[in-house]
């Protein structure tokens, strides 16, 4: 057995282990210190086995498969580097370290604390979380060696990988996924216990972890998000920088859930069950995602196929959905109960007599609390739930549909072939996601209190925009050949409510600067405007550039000069075959001029290369780009029409506003991160406390020591 592998199979016994003394506790003389070793020892061997993969990835050692599938002699130190996390074995061990080290972490955090029942109940949650996802590491046997066959080099990663955002989005989503792990152990462990006592004399330091890697899982996985779609957008050549695709939507409803639950704290105030449940299913959805991926039983360009990881991964998922659904629906019910009725000696006092009906006193009910409006800024965050919960419902459906169609057809049929998978186009995600937009949009016009309009005239405000964008749909509806904003009815019905949004915050901002709104320009009040017009923009960008696609797919001679837009130019300046040995073991270099009205506005690259080890051929885009539009050119073809003559077909595309859509994203992740430092600060300070706690409690035991 290889070392690697030993050290993965030590952080998993170890971890259980370590789950089976907390479990047995006291019953276990100084079980505390015991199970404490055995979560340094856990954490250390899942940190040793990255540590190993890293090793006999730079040390060339080919006779590992996975080595030989994700690194070569020619890699550079980036393309190592990305080779850790680039296979599915690799990502598995990376994740794993992540989670032992999270747990490690938290473990230290707590010292102290573990007479706590969140805490400790915490703790074990995390503990066997961790020890899933190093027994599904495991799994993919990820140091797996060859013998018998000598290796002098490897493939190298796959052509579409071979970039440097490779070295930055997988990490960064798996950082995001593995944070998400702490709120909800903490979130479901205190599910176990009456809400009373979760909420009696809490642990400051449960409380500040808990917020601050919410937080900082919430501003990661909007990062490797976006980077995420702009890798798409300008290396990978797919033309766009979100298809819908499973994997990626997979990846986007974590992060919808975590947006959902800083909208949810505004909503139920009182109920903490039905607020914290966004934390717990925003981690079953991270295992969703991860099973998603890995399960081969959908149509994917990111997934892999299917293998014993799909069904380990599917057993831990409907694992945790089953016990953590049960736990969150039993203290869900248990809480209304305590809510709904109170006992007569609480409600009762100075031993006045009482009938029947008056022994229990009925609360104010859950529901109508929610339909309670208390201000402007409560009504924009319960639309705003509206939508997001749009949004995630028909994302959800969109993936778990065709995937247990097609688990069902596997299960059947295991010979059953990938195309004939079913599969949801991206039509039905569009209509959630224009369904959910609406309420995100109307959100933002009593986001920010203003003294300029009441909320009577905004709310006018808004109908009356909706009328003129009702016109516009009408028309784009019954003429697909109007001049329009778009194509498309439905966002053209949105689009003037969407402008009068931006409109609407920018003002208001101004005005708070200008010192003409009530109360001081705070931090707060900054982040709130940047989120709101970030998002208002980000949905405006993603309707316009979804929308408005002028493209084309011509072929060109060199020095061929072609009107691909209104008022712009495509010049093709010289095509450079480099090598030419087959289909699949090639290179071409196309110089590209891109004129717009009689002004040159860009001169630049696009290449299209073919891989004969991988089989595959990748492209090389030239993506021209201002404030209010993008230029985008791939080379899809060549072909040889007269000897020593080069035709190269060229799909060109021009989309509007597709800035606005990386300006939003921006402003969104802006806004947070000063809150992510307010966090940090807080868990700090949590731990300072503990420390002059422990000092408390340390002198007042020799105070009575002496006396004795």
């Amino acid at each position: 057995m290889d070392f690697g592998t030993i050290l993965l199979l030590v952080a998993v016994v170890v971890g259980l282990v370590d789950v089976l003394i907390m479990l047995i506790g006291p019953k276990i003389p100084e079980y505390e210190s015991l199970s404490f070793g055995m979560s340094i020892i856990a954490g250390l061997s899942a940190i040793g086995a990255l540590l190993w993969m890293a090793g006999i990835i730079f040390g060339n050692q080919f006779q590992y498969d996975y080595v030989f599938q994700v690194t070569s002699i020619d890699s550079d130190l980036m393309l190592k580097i990305s080779g850790i996390w680039a296979g599915q074995s690799g990502s598995l061990v990376f994740w794993s370290m992540l989670s032992f080290a999270l747990y490690l972490g938290f473990r230290v955090a707590v010292r102290g604390y573990e007479d706590d029942q969140v805490a400790y109940r915490a703790s074990i949650i995390m503990a066997i979380q961790a020890i899933l996802v190093g027994f599904n590491a495991f799994l993919a046997d990820p140091f797996r060696v060859t013998e018998f066959i000598e290796r002098t080099d490897g493939l190298g990663l796959n052509p579409l990988l071979r970039t440097f955002w490779n070295a930055i989005h997988p990490p960064i989503v798996f950082i995001a996924y593995a944070l998400i792990l702490v709120p909800f152990a903490i979130k479901l462990a205190g599910f176990t216990v009456r809400s009373e006592e979760r909420n009696k004399e809490q642990i400051p330091i449960l409380d500040s972890i808990a917020s601050f890697t919410t937080l900082l899982a919430w501003v990661m996985l909007s990062l490797g998000i976006v980077i995420g779609g702009y890798w798409a957008y300008i290396v990978l050549g797919w033309g766009g920088y979100w298809a819908w695709d499973p994997v990626e939507t997979g990846s986007l409803i974590p992060w919808l859930l975590l947006t959902a639950y800083y909208h949810a704290k505004g909503v139920f105030r009182k109920n903490d069950v039905l607020r914290d449940s966004f934390l717990v299913f925003a981690y079953l959805c991270v295992l969703f995602a991860t099973w998603v991926t890995r399960s081969g039983v959908l149509n994917s360009v990111h997934g892999f196929t299917i293998s014993i990881i799909s069904w380990s991964m599917l057993f831990t998922l409907v694992s945790n959905f089953i016990i953590a659904s049960l736990i969150t629906a039993w203290s869900g019910y248990r809480d209304i109960e305590d809510e709904e009725w109170t006992p007569l000696e609480e409600s009762n006092k100075g031993g006045e007599s009482s009938s029947s009906d008056d022994n229990l006193v009925s609360s104010s009910s859950v529901l109508n609390r929610v339909m309670k409006m208390t201000s402007t800024r409560d009504f924009s965050i319960k639309i705003a739930l509206v939508g997001l919960l749009i949004i995630t419902a028909i994302s959800v459906i969109g993936i778990l549909l065709p995937a247990v169609l097609n688990l069902q057809a596997v299960i059947i049929n295991p010979g059953t072939e990938m195309e004939n998978f079913v599969s949801v186009g991206p039509e039905f995600y569009w209509l959630g996601f224009y369904g959910g937009s609406f309420f995100l949009i109307t959100s933002a016009y009593y986001c920010m209190d203003t003294s300029m309009i009441t909320k009577k005239i905004r709310s006018i405000l808004i109908v009356v925009l909706l009328i003129a964008g009702g016109i516009l749909g009408g028309f784009s509806y019954l003429d697909s050949t109007a001049v329009l904003p778009t194509s498309n009815w439905i966002v053209n019905f949105l689009i003037p409510v969407c402008i009068g949004a931006v409109a609407y915050i920018v003002i208001v901002f101004a005005r708070t600067m200008a010192g003409k709104e009530r109360g001081p320009f705070t931090m707060r009040k900054m982040g709130r405007v940047m989120l709101h017009l970030g998002m208002i923009l980000l949905i405006l960008g993603v309707f316009m550039s979804e929308n408005v696609i002028i493209e084309s797919n011509d072929g060109y001679l060199e020095g061929d000069t072609k009107r691909i837009g209104p008022n712009i130019w495509l010049s093709v300046e010289e095509i450079d075959l480099q090598y030419f040995r087959d289909s699949t073991d090639f290179k071409m270099v196309v110089t590209l001029m891109v004129i717009e009205g009689d002004t040159i506005v860009g001169i630049g690259f696009a290449m299209i290369e073919g891989h004969p080890e991988w089989g595959s051929i990748s492209h090389s885009v030239y993506l021209q780009s201002n404030a209010l539009r993008d230029v985008f050119i791939a080379v899809t073809g060549f072909s040889q029409p007269l000897p020593n003559t080069l035709m190269v077909t060229l799909h060109a595309k021009v989309l509007p506003l597709v800035s606005f859509v990386w300006i939003g994203s921006f402003f969104m992740i802006m806004a947070m991160l000063p809150m992510v430092g307010i966090e940090f600060a807080a868990i700090r300070k949590a731990i300072r406390e503990k420390q002059d706690d422990f000092e408390e409690i340390g002198d007042d035991e020799q105070i009575v020591t002496l006396d004795q």
